[in-house]
């Protein structure tokens, strides 16, 4: 016979399954007639460039190993493209190349299709998100038993902002799904210390560190883990021995953490085949010199608040300049060639370029990060529903008598939410709520285990306010769809008022190119005059448009004064920071009238004044 607890768990495993299921197929159907946003040409043509002709000049500043994933095992000529030219041999040297290469193989090419491609890719990596939600559920099982596997499954299936970004060709995901992965690790290797569990933990690390440079936060959160770990009174099982003493509990740490360092680092020089330069051509290298220029200029613009600075205010400001520590580090690790010459490349770019870009929050833009940019991204690009079930949460454990679940357990759920927010707090790039989306699996395993222990003591007003929970989250998730990028949540004012508190990603990525098509074909009376947040090219999908101020498409028409207008205006040209004061101006005007349309929630019509 089955027993009872067989039979619930095979139920709540059904149930895992079913969401996770309908996370897929809500994920694939909102974005399967969607354009390619903002980064997804530049990451797809590294991948490609990276995997079938082992070459890392496109898009060194992602790290490959994702992209690896993304293209591998397909038709190296199914995208046609030369591998010459003068664009192709400069982007050794000039990071602008890069826009310039996909742009031209994407939609100027004859025989490369872009929108299957894009299609095909996004499938893979919405499988990532899959493995990335499955991974919630089984910690939270593991720690707290089925029904927390179960809620916290509910939780992300059913979050907005993943199925926002889990099907896009992007590391956010992939970088939630290493991290979460990573910290499992340092739990395992918490619980009992084996060959495996530290081998184990290495290669994860590797991969946390050759998916996205944010990776690099592992290595002192894994220094703080073990350092934790050490010091816990707990006796520390290693091997065939229990270790008690704990002077031998931190040479445990240590070990265990050179042999992890030991095996990441190793991982790296793999993910570059090997190598050091860029290219197969030991000749061909990039030069890092440009990284230091790059770094410098963007620092100039938080120091002049202005980004058209004259060749006198650049020149004055190179002179005096000085790179800090981190820096100086990566630029002294490249000259030595003590790790590949692209990671290092990637890394500079990446680091150099954080400040200077500038962020729009609540009415007020800012070249430099706002140290409550991400809290306040939280909570309102957070569905209401889970924001309301970890209140309830964190009012839950700090008033129950009961025994909190197992130290180690705690530390290792909330030593990664905690460090990753704080350093997003004090970083300048404030771009979007998917830079912290890793944050986000550790929160619904509590909410998880807060329901599982909730239900255990009370049962029925768990069950009542488990039920709010889930049925909040759907209908906050059903009533968004297809349009995930411009989620907010109800109190926040909902995708209508997103534009007034925050910009860039969460608001419009560049992705509603088919529907501005659709309404053309529709209105075809109508000069449509465009601005458009992306990287797609309108005139692919057969938009005929005039640019406005501040649009990144390629000029296309001329006005036609005998033919009635209709702007349409992404949700970020409202505080676009690139415009004349004057075509400001015209937007934040247009954005105080009603508009015609919407389409996608975020590409917004009006007619003529």
């Amino acid at each position: 016979m089955i027993s009872k607890g067989t039979a619930n768990s095979a139920f709540f495993l059904v149930m895992i399954a079913g969401l996770l299921l309908v996370f897929a197929l809500t994920g694939w159907t909102a974005w399967r007639d969607k354009s390619a946003t903002f980064d997804e040409p530049l990451h797809y043509m590294g991948a490609w460039l990276e995997t079938h002709y082992d070459d890392f000049r496109c898009d060194p500043e992602d790290p490959p190993l994702w992209q690896y994933y993304m293209a591998g095992g397909t038709d190296k000529n199914r995208l046609h493209f030369s591998t010459s030219g003068l664009i192709w041999d400069r982007m050794l040297t000039d990071r602008r190349m890069e826009g310039l290469f996909f742009r031209q193989v994407f939609y100027y090419l004859p025989g490369n299709d872009a929108v299957g491609d894009m299609a095909d890719a996004r499938v893979r990596m919405l499988l990532l998100g899959v493995a990335l939600g499955a991974g919630t559920a089984w910690w939270a099982w593991r720690l707290g038993g089925a029904v927390a596997g179960a809620i916290a499954a509910a939780a992300f299936c059913l979050d907005p902002n993943f199925l926002a970004h889990s099907p896009l060709v992007k590391n956010d995901v992939p970088m939630s799904l290493a991290l979460l992965a990573f910290m499992a690790a340092v739990w395992s290797v918490g619980r009992r210390v084996t060959p495996l569990r530290c081998a184990a933990l290495g290669l994860i690390l590797g991969v946390a560190l050759t998916v996205k440079f944010s990776g690099v936060l592992a290595i002192p959160i894994l220094v703080l883990a073990l350092a934790a770990r050490a010091l816990l009174p707990q006796p520390w099982p290693c091997l065939k021995w229990v270790v008690l003493n704990r002077v031998a509990r931190l040479a445990v740490a240590a070990g265990v953490a050179v042999i992890s360092f030991a095996i990441s680092y190793v991982f790296i020089w793999g993910c570059y085949r090997f190598r050091y330069g860029p290219t197969t051509d030991p000749h061909q290298l990039f030069d890092l010199s440009e990284m230091w220029w790059i770094a410098a200029k963007h620092e100039a613009f938080v120091a002049y608040h202005a980004f058209d600075l004259t060749g006198a205010q650049l020149q004055e400001w190179y002179l005096h300049w000085k790179p800090g520590i981190v820096y100086r580090t990566a630029l002294w690790i490249g000259d030595h060639r003590l790790l590949p010459q692209t990671w290092v490349e990637g890394f500079l770019f990446t680091w150099g370029t954080a400040p200077g870009r500038e962020a729009f929050l609540l009415g007020t833009s800012s070249m430099s990060g706002r140290w409550y940019y991400f809290p306040v991204a939280v909570a309102v690009k957070t569905p209401l529903a889970t924001l309301a079930a970890l209140a309830i949460s964190a009012g839950y454990w700090a008033v129950r008598r009961a025994p909190l679940p197992r130290l180690w357990d705690c530390l290792a759920l909330l030593l990664l939410p905690i460090v990753y927010l704080a350093a997003a707090m004090t970083s300048d790039l404030n771009l979007g709520i998917r830079h912290v989306l890793p944050i986000y699996p550790f929160l619904f395993i509590i909410l998880g285990l807060t329901a599982a222990n909730a239900l255990r003591r009370f049962p029925g007003p768990a069950k009542a306010i488990i039920s709010l929970f889930v049925l909040g989250l759907a209908l906050e998730m059903v009533t968004a769809y297809p349009d995930y990028i411009p989620f907010f949540n109800i109190a926040a004012g909902g995708w209508r008022n997103g534009p007034r508190l925050l910009g860039d990603s969460n608001v419009d990525w560049g992705q509603e190119l088919p529907a501005i098509a659709r309404w053309q074909r529709q209105n075809p009376q109508d000069q449509l005059f465009l601005s458009y947040f992306g990287s797609a090219d309108p005139r692919y999908y057969q938009i005929h448009y005039v640019n406005m101020p501040g649009s990144t498409a390629p000029d296309n028409e001329v006005a036609d004064e005998t033919r009635p207008r209709v702007y349409a205006i992404s949700g970020n040209a409202f505080h676009n920071p690139w415009i004349s004061p004057e075509a400001r101006a015209f937007y934040l005007e247009l954005q105080t009238r009603k508009p015609i349309g919407v389409l996608g929630h975020c590409i917004y019509l009006y007619n003529q004044p």
